[in-house]
């Protein structure tokens, strides 16, 4: 099992050195390595069994990872749940999973004080019942599972639908993390903070950082202020977040009176970088940039474009790629039928290799549907360059067809965002009689900005057939915690 041999590396290795962190508490890897032992025969002691599902509601705090890693220790999935979702939504998964147990916040346990029947044991992390499981001392050794048994389902991010389970076992994180280890090559004195949830796939980055045994800092939400005090207070060498984040940290009051010398690299993911942000984080912070190219199917980040292959501010013009595959994964673009298309045409991303999920969980026709070939879909559109990087368009689900020529809604988002009062943007395809569909554009603005101002604008940028029929002023660009668009808000 890779994951528990991930801490016993460590503990051997870094014994004394800090392996997790939140607001509250820190474990070296020795007690890490320790706890894990004693909870997950605490889990046991409960009548939790091996194959058995169970659903942590909690925000990033270090028992959140504890209970991952006993969990897989004694063979029992872990299914995270996003604390932000609604009591029937919560219900929805916990009984699709069939979950037999619930651990997690009290304030959030107590929101679902109803539950499918399937559960029968509930454990609050700030209770003294979860610190008591954590105390029995490790007299014996739980069988190892295999490296092909199953241990998380992990939820997406639903922008388009309901939220689905994805199966993975430890030999996916195991491939992500060692393709990951051979590209990046992060060093054990590293310290990441990680501002995005441990919910879904992008809990992985923080996996493979750990797999080097690297320190790395939680918070129980994102704030700007929150993530400038950390790095400031850990020393921390690196940041995971996504690009929203990043600007919300540029424009926070603290930013210029934080001591940020310690960082060597952002990595962000989830969301292009829009390069006025890019510009103005390179300008200002002075460290390298990493991005993150993931889902959650195919076990995680499987592309990276690291800091020594980011163009300077000034030579990128429209996007900045999205990079190479990693080590044991391949991708390609393409086309309806399958086939690869050549070098810089646009199809749909596909990957494949042994990070890939085993299947949504009792799922097999949105299994088949997805990956029908053996290659996962990643719903994404784009294409593979001369020098092997990939570079993304937009989603297979938010491209436009205007009299059957492609419009693509992130193409048009970034005129606007060049706009100087334009703060957010988001585009999607409303039916048209005449055209089939035209884009729509939702736009944050500055008070006082005219639609007329911003059409115009777009109209020195971008084909006539690419401009927005209307645009509309909004408070606020749905995204969910992983900085996605959630367009289907805006279709209505």
């Amino acid at each position: 099992m890779w994951l528990t041999q991930l801490l016993e590396r460590n503990r051997q290795c870094f014994p004394d050195r800090t392996a997790l962190a939140d607001e509250h508490r820190s474990l070296t890897w020795a007690q890490f390595d320790e706890r894990t032992r004693r909870l997950a025969l605490g889990l046991a002691g409960l009548g939790i069994e091996r194959g058995d599902r169970v659903a942590v509601l909690a925000k990033d705090r270090v028992e959140v990872l504890e209970s991952y890693f006993a969990l897989a220790r004694l063979g029992a999935l872990f299914v995270p749940l996003n604390h932000s979702l609604t009591g029937p939504e919560v219900a929805g998964i916990v009984e699709r999973v069939g979950a037999v147990a619930v651990l997690g916040e009290s304030a959030l346990l107590d929101q679902h004080p109803r539950l499918p029947a399937s559960v029968r044991i509930r454990v609050a992390f700030d209770k003294p019942e979860f610190e008591a499981l954590g105390s029995l001392a490790p007299d014996r050794e739980l069988p190892p599972p295999a490296d092909t048994d199953p241990v998380a389902v992990l939820h997406t991010s639903a922008t388009t639908g309901q939220a689905k389970g994805v199966t993975v076992d430890s030999a996916s994180f195991r491939a992500i993390a060692l393709g990951w280890l051979a590209v990046a090559r992060p060093t054990d004195d590293i310290v990441m903070v990680n501002c995005c949830p441990l919910y879904h796939g992008s809990m992985v980055v923080s996996l493979t950082y750990m797999a080097a045994g690297a320190t790395v800092v939680l918070m129980p939400g994102f704030t700007p202020q929150r993530a400038l005090a950390a790095v400031q207070e850990h020393r921390a060498t690196h940041i995971w977040m996504v690009p929203q984040m990043l600007r919300f940290m540029l424009q926070a009051k603290g930013m210029d009176t934080t001591d940020l010398s310690s960082l060597r690299e952002i990595l962000y993911g989830a969301a292009p970088m829009p390069l006025d942000v890019y510009a103005e984080a390179t300008r200002r912070l002075g460290c390298g940039f990493r991005q993150v190219y993931g889902m959650t199917e195919v076990g995680g980040p499987f592309v990276t474009l690291g800091p020594d292959e980011h163009p300077a501010p000034g030579q990128v013009t429209a996007r900045i790629p999205c990079g190479r595959v990693i080590p044991g994964m391949s991708a390609r673009a393409a086309d309806a039928a399958g086939r690869t298309l050549p070098t810089g045409e646009i199809g749909e991303i596909v990957v494949r290799g042994p990070g890939v999920m085993q299947g949504y969980w009792n799922d097999p026709e949105a299994t088949r549907e997805i990956s029908p070939d053996g290659w996962i879909r990643t719903g994404d559109l784009g294409f593979v360059d001369e020098h092997g990087r990939i570079h993304l368009v937009d989603r297979t689900k938010d491209l436009i067809l205007r009299a059957g020529q492609n419009v693509y809604p992130s193409e048009i988002e970034r005129a606007l965002m060049t706009h100087p009062a334009v703060r957010d943007a988001a585009v999607v395809g409303i039916p048209d009689e005449d055209y089939g569909e035209v884009p729509l554009a939702y736009v944050v603005a500055e008070p006082g900005t005219a639609a007329r101002e911003l059409q115009a604008h777009v109209a020195q940028r971008l084909a006539p057939y690419k401009r927005p029929r209307r645009v509309e002023f909004i408070e606020q660009v749905p995204r969910n915690p992983a900085g996605k668009i959630i367009k289907k808000l805006l279709r209505g």
